[in-house]
Order: C-alpha cells, then structure tokens, then sequence
C-alpha cells in the first residue's frame, strides 16, 4: 500500500478528488442516510432500576438513553414475536 501525500492546495475539489482516489471510497452516487428525529419523553422510573441500567450502560459502552432505547426495542421485538405465535 502506498501512502499519498494530501494535496498542497487546500481547495474544495482537490479535497474532493483526493478524498475519491481512496481505495475505500464509494463510487456512485450513494444515498443520504436517513436522519430520523427522535422524540422526547419524561420517564419516572424506581432507582434501584435506574442503577442496574446504568451499569449495564457503562458495561456496554453506551448511553443511559441508548441502553433504555435498546431494551424497549428488544422488548417490542419479543411481544411482536409472542403475538404473531398466538
């Protein structure tokens, strides 16, 4: 693998064709992910809980928002499974 200096020449299209010689870089035009805006909520919840979720979140790296928002995916993911079986 070569290593190829950046250009001297900060300029937009330079940037922009220096960036699309990348081996990894796409070709094609590629869709824009979709940004979904997420809602808001106020959420009561025992602390003993809001501790083991915590340290679940710290376990996986991830946020206490994220953790939460992980578990009730999983657990809608299970109801729509044990529904459709019914």
């Amino acid at each position: 693998m070569t290593i190829t200096k950046r250009p001297a020449v900060a300029n937009a299209t330079t940037i922009e064709e220096f960036i699309g010689r990348a081996p990894d870089a796409g070709r094609g035009s590629a869709a824009e992910p979709v940004k979904r805006r997420k809602e808001t909520i106020s959420l009561g919840i025992d602390p003993a809980l809001l501790a083991r979720i915590d340290r679940h979140s710290s376990r996986l790296g991830i946020s206490r928002a994220a953790t939460i928002a992980l578990a009730m995916s999983r657990f809608i993911e299970m109801e729509d499974k044990t529904a459709s079986n019914a």
